[in-house]
């Protein structure tokens, strides 16, 4: 009774929609093709100016590897600023149908998020409710276990394969689990 009449509190609704804007699926930025382009040769720059001052400083016996460094990150930036660079023209001509993809992602995890965490907070309470009638409609408290081990194990091998909140209720007994469905069947039906 405590549970279902804090459902509708204030406190209640108030934590349930910063839980749900906490999980709102936030839209992956792109970068654009002139963003990618510029950060590429950004990278190359930092390097080879990194790998000038290591040279300057580099044991004679490592200038050889630093300076194949160098080599390596200046031909990697001519690379970068050359406008015929092929992953660069790629990425460019690719850009649209990534913008649409990723569109089409967002839009998915939307309606994910909305079916997962509705906007009314008692629909969400009500599938949780739903949730914990359909895990205990089965319950067979008459089971029998084996110890091993200090451990219970259920004898019918099928019951291991149960949930944790099936083996929860099977552990919490009858006497509680069939008065909990009683109320919560009628809740339900007032949702």
């Amino acid at each position: 009774i405590y549970t279902k009449s804090y459902a509708s509190s204030a406190n209640f609704v108030k934590e349930y929609n910063e839980m749900r804007n906490g999980k709102k699926p936030v839209k992956d930025e792109v970068q654009t093709p002139e963003e990618m382009r510029s950060a590429e040769i950004a990278v190359y720059k930092k390097s080879v100016a990194d790998n000038e001052a290591i040279l300057k400083k580099a044991d004679a016996s490592l200038k050889p590897i630093f300076q194949n460094a160098l080599e390596d990150s200046k031909k990697g930036l001519i690379a970068a600023e050359d406008v015929n660079n092929k992953g660069q023209l790629a990425y460019k001509k690719n850009y649209p149908a990534l913008l649409k993809m990723m569109e089409e992602s967002h839009q998915r995890q939307i309606k994910d998020w909305e079916a997962k965490y509705p906007a009314d907070h008692l629909q969400f309470v009500k599938k949780r409710l739903e949730q914990f009638m359909k895990e205990t409609s089965d319950i067979d408290f008459s089971a029998e276990l084996l110890q091993k081990n200090g451990k219970n194990y259920f004898v019918n091998k099928a019951y291991e394969a149960k949930s944790s909140n099936w083996k929860l209720a099977f552990r919490s007994g009858k006497e509680v689990v069939e008065p909990a469905r009683i109320f919560v069947q009628q809740w339900i039906s007032e949702l």
